[in-house]
């Protein structure tokens, strides 16, 4: 076997690898995401009871600008980041993968190739793509 193409089990340890980073982001994302959306409701359902409550206490008025600047910028990082677009991109990518690895394992087409060589390399070169987005988002 030519020593620069990995062997089938090698590379699949290597997507083992891959697929538990893209879980630990996703699992990330998901829990950014949750805090996110649950402050944000706090926070707007607080704003109408402290306007409410500030008829009696003028000063709670501090903590309802408070509150709204905090919505608001809460907002604006969640827009910035897109963590719900970033969520469904790792889905995609880890079920595209677990498909791709699935194909290759049970060796079904596009990898049904007697030369397990052949089959690497059609494999490598299905997914490259598909990691490449995701993988150059844990270098920065």
């Amino acid at each position: 076997m030519d020593k620069t193409i990995e062997s089938k089990e090698q590379i699949l340890q290597a997507i083992d690898v891959t697929d538990e980073k893209l879980a630990k982001r996703l699992k990330l994302y998901k829990t950014l995401s949750s805090i996110s959306n649950i402050t944000r409701i706090v926070l707007s359902a607080s704003i109408p009871i402290l306007v409410s409550m500030a008829s009696h206490n003028i000063k709670l008025l501090v903590f309802v600008s408070i509150a709204g600047a905090l919505t608001g910028i809460i907002q604006g990082v969640d827009s910035y980041y897109d963590l719900s677009t970033k969520i469904a991109q790792i889905q995609q990518t880890i079920l595209y993968v677990n498909k791709e690895k699935l194909l290759l394992m049970s060796g079904n087409e596009p990898y049904n190739s007697a030369s397990e060589k052949d089959n690497v390399q059609r494999f490598i070169g299905n997914i490259i793509d598909e990691l490449d987005d995701e993988m150059s988002d844990f270098n920065d």
